[in-house]
């Protein structure tokens, strides 16, 4: 693994909204009307994150009609879920790591 692989692909995944998308995909395929219900992510920014996430090779996207319909990618599927189990296990521990607090949790609060 290079360090421009592992950067590009946190970067992708470690957007909240990126994630959000992700995490909605994970349960069924939708079109971009869909995700923006289910994440309330307004739909200009929806299409740039998926754009994003194609690109990664995150999501794939399918023709139904007039509609694009996305599925994420299988192992990135596992992944996200694993993600969302660690966190729920050691979110304690997550939210009290001093490196964390000082340097993100006060931009994100």
């Amino acid at each position: 693994m290079e360090k421009l692989e592992f950067k590009v692909f946190f970067y992708a995944l470690g957007d909240y909204s990126r994630f959000m998308i992700l995490s909605s995909l994970a349960k069924r395929d939708m079109s971009v009307g869909e995700i923006v219900s289910a994440t309330s992510i307004e739909q200009s920014n929806v299409s740039h994150h998926m754009h994003c996430l194609l690109n990664c090779g995150f999501v794939n996207v399918r023709k139904n009609g007039n509609k694009r319909i996305y599925k994420i990618n299988g192992k990135v599927k596992n992944t996200v879920e694993k993600i969302t189990e660690h966190i729920d296990a050691y979110r304690k521990d997550i939210i009290s790591c001093g490196i964390a607090n000082r340097r993100y949790i006060s931009k994100v609060i």
